[in-house]
């Protein structure tokens, strides 16, 4: 059976987090990418594009064969940390995947709005990628992270939103919330990686996270070494039944 490589990773919009670096130092957001171990679709979160220039995510793609999906989520301003959303700003954060396989586009359902969070009305992207023929629906994510309430309510509305029936279906991103109610509360997914992966340096809670439905089995998962985002990627190798 043919089986799919697919990494998730929260860049933290390519800069270094509050560990002692200065704050406005860009890591190598290419070369993190690449230490991925060239997977078949990679996940990302808070992506960063100043308008009129060039993201190292789009330089990375286009070197390194993969097509880009994207979901703009608003325009932002760079401050020192990490960049703000700004109606004004100079530039836009995303969700974007990166695929080697055929994918295309199946929708944007809404899982906001949820108080206090700053994106509104916050959008998942749903794509169809074809696995040597075998199609699967793949939806990355980027939750809240407006504790307590913030990642249940959108987790529930998200629950809504998947395909229905037992269709091969993988969720990845940043869900801002731990494992085991993330699964209870999106029926019927699994985790396909344990392990912590925030903060960075010392990680004590797993919120990033690839979960799965249907006949698809896990051969592999992993949480891969901090490179640069406050963020650690998880890695998984997930077997595709034959439809």
């Amino acid at each position: 059976m043919p089986d799919l490589t697919l990494a998730s990773f929260n860049t933290h919009c390519g800069l270094w987090p509050h560990t002692g670096v200065r704050r406005d130092t860009q890591y190598d957001l290419g070369g993190a990418l690449a230490s991925f171990g060239d997977p078949d679709v990679i996940v990302l979160q808070e992506v960063y594009r100043p308008d009129g220039r060039t993201s190292p995510v789009d330089t990375f793609a286009a070197t390194r064969g993969y097509e880009v999906h994207d979901l703009p989520l608003g325009q932002v301003s760079v401050r020192p940390e990490r960049p703000v959303l700004d109606p004004a700003g100079p530039g836009t954060v995303s969700v974007t995947v990166l695929s080697r396989l055929p994918a295309h586009e199946l929708g944007r359902p809404a899982v906001g709005p949820t108080p206090g969070d700053p994106l509104g009305r916050r959008r998942v992207l749903h794509l169809e990628v074809a696995v040597a023929g075998h199609p699967i629906d793949l939806v990355a994510v980027h939750l809240t992270s407006r504790l307590p309430h913030g990642p249940p309510h959108q987790l529930r509305r998200l629950a809504r939103a998947l395909p229905s029936g037992d269709r091969p279906t993988v969720v990845a991103g940043d869900c801002n919330f731990w494992g085991p109610p993330t699964v209870a509360l999106l029926w019927g997914l699994r985790r396909a990686v344990r392990g912590r992966t925030w903060p960075a340096d010392r990680p004590h809670s797993q919120i990033d996270h690839v979960l799965v439905r249907g006949r698809i089995s896990v051969a592999e998962g992993v949480v891969m070494p901090a490179v640069g985002s406050d963020h650690r990627a998880v890695r998984a190798r997930l077997v595709i039944p034959a439809i």
